[in-house]
């Protein structure tokens, strides 16, 4: 085991070659006996200084290399692994922490961006009340009116498909007869259509449209028929 103030029996300073070259090595004062007397000719001899705290960079031996070299083998064996796994168990970590931070930053980017567009866009959805939501026919839309509050609006407004014009055309007529009589709005009269027109419309109809119909009432009101009595009525 080495110890601090271990030094070895012949030391030797890192010198620049330069300096090594030109200047000499060791002063031999042959007529002084110890330290003391060195100094003393020093002081006689040359005009000095003596810096306080003043350090010098040696040359090691084997012994202190081969010192050291135990030091950081043992690092290499007993705290090296555990250091290394410590590290890569705080990137793991840190890794799943990002992963976290960066799915929180996303989920609330995208409810800014949801909230911002519905500000933008300014629509919102209303569940209708099916017992007082009702569709009508008329004039190639199918208009949607909803008691709301005492009020009957209309909420929504859809085309009427080609294949469905021809077939409505008698709830089209009531329906705009109706409001006429009620509200005084008049519409254009729907064209009732001919024979081959209704024929046509019903070869448009999708093949699977029999299995989705019942009975003969369903057909009818598939197809917008209105029997004589409710003509009458």
């Amino acid at each position: 085991m080495i110890t601090n103030d271990y030094e070895p029996e012949e030391l030797q300073f890192v010198l620049p070659e330069v300096v090594k070259d030109t200047f000499p090595l060791e002063l031999t004062f042959g007529n002084a006996e110890n330290e003391k007397e060195i100094i003393k000719a020093v002081n006689e001899h040359f005009n000095v200084m003596f810096p306080e705290n003043e350090l010098a960079m040696r040359y090691m031996d084997n012994f202190e290399k081969d010192e050291i070299r135990k030091k950081y083998c043992e690092l290499v064996e007993k705290e090296l692994p555990s250091a290394e796994a410590e590290l890569l168990s705080a990137k793991e970590e840190a890794k799943r922490l990002k992963a976290n931070a960066e799915e929180a930053l996303n989920s609330v980017s995208r409810q800014i961006k949801d909230y911002a567009a519905k500000v933008t866009e300014g629509t919102k959805e209303k569940k209708l009340p099916p017992t007082k939501t009702f569709r009508i026919a008329l004039n190639g839309y199918y208009l949607f009116y909803s008691v709301i509050n005492g009020r009957v609006l209309l909420v929504k407004a859809e085309k009427i498909s080609s294949y469905d014009k021809s077939s409505l055309w008698a709830q089209e007529d009531r329906n705009r007869t109706a409001m006429m009589e009620l509200f005084g709005l008049d519409f254009p009269a729907v064209e009732k259509p001919d024979d081959d027109d209704f024929d046509n419309e019903h070869d448009m109809i999708p093949d699977d449209s029999d299995d989705e119909l019942g009975n003969e009432d369903d057909l009818n009101d598939a197809l917008g028929c209105v029997d004589s009595d409710e003509e009458e009525n």
